[in-house]
């Protein structure tokens, strides 16, 4: 039944090659050894005629033996070559053909080409300098191995930039668990809050995204330019010969698939394996290494098919299970599965899913230019599908760590002195070294959680966020305060706090959180003690007299208060009106936040600037209680309020409602000059 089918599969095979402009020999034909040649490319396009603007009718991979029957003259051999058994002729270009043999009886053909000194071959396919170190290692010990330049024409930070994450894109992530968090390789600047130290979760439980230094590291391909991560480049196209089951039994060493048969069937894992990398034109290498990545050593849910809701279904490539914060991302992968549709869906056997996912692979990447585990993961080759789109898989370190096992498996099997062809990418204007790993040393924040003054507030108000900078005044008799201060995460020191003397005038606290990655923020705390005087606040550092901050305004300052200033006044016109020479005025609302236009209001905090020393008060403006810097009937109604005991005025805002100034007690009369003002009858002196 086997034979049966094979024969039928070939006949249609013939029929459509004979269509597609191959012109397909009588199968009893056997032609002569005279001049033979190996194919050299991974893929190598079989051609109607002898030029690129010719009809591609076939394809054979590398390793193919073909016969040479025609030198055109134009760099273009007509070839002869079997397909199951079936003889077929067409054009190929002489650049990927390494001629084998000759014979007295053959037709004249180009000699032999001596071997290419490698320093040459190097200069030739333009790798940069910073590349050749390591592959002159690579080749003194496999000299075998053949490396291809492949120029992607790319600017490397516009690569670095496209694949770096945003919010709503998460292109690369990477795993973090209790015993090894990978704090330092995760991103802080998508997906984490630094006032709670809290991480997103894009993939189960643990999978974060990656930061841009670790995704350049894994981008640079210099990085794996050695013996056994080099292997990400690997062609993974099907070479006759090339592969074995056992590479692929070594691959699977400690799995459950390994020398096991599959589930109802009579064949091993790796033999289906074999096959289907025939079938799809993927190396079986990558198969096995690929279902290892994806479903891990351990029989689990896309690959027992016990599932509940979708019994007797298998997804060894965990095609369609799409990254979720549920967890739940093997389940939606047997959906699709589930589904009549391509590549032999339903996959109700493991055969049907690891031979399917395997023709997934080859349609969908390998034969769209994306044929190596790295340029499945970042796609800067195929332009069809959109660069940097189409990539197989977010986790950022899995073609380097599926190139290794590879690798590893080539060992095992004793072939990795064979002929080897690797893929690798050249970047325009590339770092002259390549990029460092960041070091995955510990938990990097280094915010306060509180930070206080006791039996102070402070200007403006701290809260958790990226505000370091913070002011306050304090009599001229206090000589020390108290600094209080925590950390959000409990591994950060914190130095700077605790009993701090005062000297007159401006003193500048530096208040240094270290996370426990070694990163510092170091956060300001400017104390002004006041000195004694007629209620002009005057600040003048002892070191440095030309720093004096004087106010020769309008306004005064009486006890880090600032009357005088009259409703409607704006910023500008304030902060001219201040009279502070050659100093600089901040203006901040209660909440923190800064003033830059529209009105100056009851509570506001000045803070003014002057070298090393500042000064700070609070603007109180009679009959402005809200704030806004007018005086309307809404303020008239909180003072109704306030009379009646129904909301009681506090801070600044009690201070404004003081209209007679007489004593602290509001009464109805600061409730009368606030309506004649109102309208019109009389306004409030200021």
């Amino acid at each position: 039944m086997r034979t049966a089918k094979l024969n039928t599969m070939f006949a249609i095979l013939a029929t459509f090659l004979f269509v597609a402009g191959i012109v397909l020999i009588n199968s009893t034909i056997s032609y002569g050894e005279e001049v033979t040649g190996t194919v050299t490319a991974s893929v190598l396009n079989v051609r109607t005629g002898p030029g690129t603007n010719y009809t591609v009718a076939g394809k054979l991979n590398q390793g193919t033996t073909v016969t040479i029957l025609e030198d055109m003259g134009n760099g273009w051999y007509k070839i002869a070559y079997n397909v199951a058994e079936v003889a077929y002729e067409g054009y190929v270009s002489q650049t990927y053909i390494s001629v084998n043999a000759t014979t007295p009886d053959a037709p004249a053909t180009p000699e032999p080409q001596p071997t290419v000194d490698f320093e040459a071959e190097l200069a030739a396919q333009n790798f940069p300098e910073s590349y050749k170190t390591y592959l002159r290692t690579l080749h003194a010990k496999y000299p075998n191995w053949k490396f291809v330049a492949i120029h992607t024409n790319l600017d490397w930070n516009t690569v670095v930039a496209n694949e770096t994450n945003v919010q709503g894109s998460i292109k690369n992530t990477v795993q973090g668990t209790s015993s090894a968090p990978h704090y330092n390789w995760r991103s802080t600047d998508v997906g984490y809050n630094w006032a709670t130290d809290k991480w997103s979760v894009y993939d189960g439980t643990n999978w974060y995204a990656a930061s841009k230094d670790l995704i350049a590291y894994y981008l640079d391909p210099r990085n794996c330019l050695d013996e056994n991560y080099i292997f990400e480049f690997e062609s993974l196209n099907y070479v006759e010969g090339g592969q074995n089951a056992t590479g692929v039994e070594a691959l699977l060493a400690g799995s459950f698939m390994a020398n096991a048969l599959a589930t109802g069937s009579d064949k091993t894992y790796s033999q289906i394996m074999m096959e289907a990398g025939l079938a799809s034109g993927v190396s079986p290498y990558h198969i096995a290494s690929r279902i290892k990545q994806e479903v891990g050593n351990v029989q689990g849910t896309a690959t027992s098919g016990t599932n509940e809701t979708y019994p007797g279904i298998y997804n060894f490539y965990n095609i369609g299970a799409y990254d979720s914060a549920t967890g739940d991302a093997a389940v939606s992968g047997l959906k699709w599965a589930a589904t009549e549709g391509s590549y032999g869906r339903p996959w109700d056997s493991p055969a049907k899913s690891i031979t399917g996912g395997a023709s997934y692979i080859g349609n969908g990447y390998i034969n769209k230019g994306q044929n190596t585990l790295y340029f499945e993961k970042f796609n800067v080759v195929n332009t069809t599908s959109g660069l940097y789109k189409h990539q197989y898989q977010t986790n950022v370190q899995a073609p380097t760590v599926e190139g290794y096992r590879v690798a590893k498996a080539y060992t095992t099997a004793g072939m990795k002195g064979g002929t080897i062809t690797f893929n690798i990418p050249v970047y325009l204007n590339m770092p002259e070294n390549r990029c460092a790993k960041p070091a995955d040393s510990g938990n990097p924040n280094n915010w306060l959680k509180t930070l206080a003054v006791t039996g102070y507030t402070l200007t403006p108000t701290f809260s958790v966020s990226d505000v370091t900078d913070y002011q306050l005044i304090v009599g001229a008799d206090v000589a020390s305060v108290e600094v209080t201060a925590s950390s959000v995460n409990g591994r950060a020191s914190i130095s700077g706090i605790g009993t701090i003397p005062l000297q007159a005038g401006t003193n500048t606290l530096s208040i240094a959180v270290t996370a426990q990655n070694g990163s510092v923020r170091t956060y300001t705390l400017t104390i002004v003690r006041g000195a004694e005087g007629d209620g002009q606040t005057t600040v003048t550092p002892s070191e440095s007299a030309d720093q004096t901050i004087s106010l020769d305004g309008k306004y005064t300052v009486t006890d880090s208060v600032c009357t005088g200033v009259a409703p409607d006044t704006k910023v500008a016109t304030f902060t001219k009106n201040l009279g502070a020479a050659d100093a600089t005025v901040a203006i901040y609302k209660e909440d923190g936040k800064t003033v830059q236009t529209g009105k100056v209001g009851t509570g506001n905090k000045i803070v003014i600037t002057k070298g090393d020393a500042s000064m700070a008060f609070t603007v109180v403006i009679y009959g402005d209680l809200n704030g806004d810097g007018k005086i309307t009937a809404l303020d008239l109604l909180r003072l109704q309020k306030h009379i009646l005991g129904a909301s009681k005025l506090e801070g600044t805002a009690l201070q404004a409602a003081n209209i007679k100034r007489s004593g602290d007690k509001i009464t109805a009369l600061d409730l009368l000059r606030l309506q004649k003002h109102i309208i019109g009858a009389s306004k409030i002196k200021q």
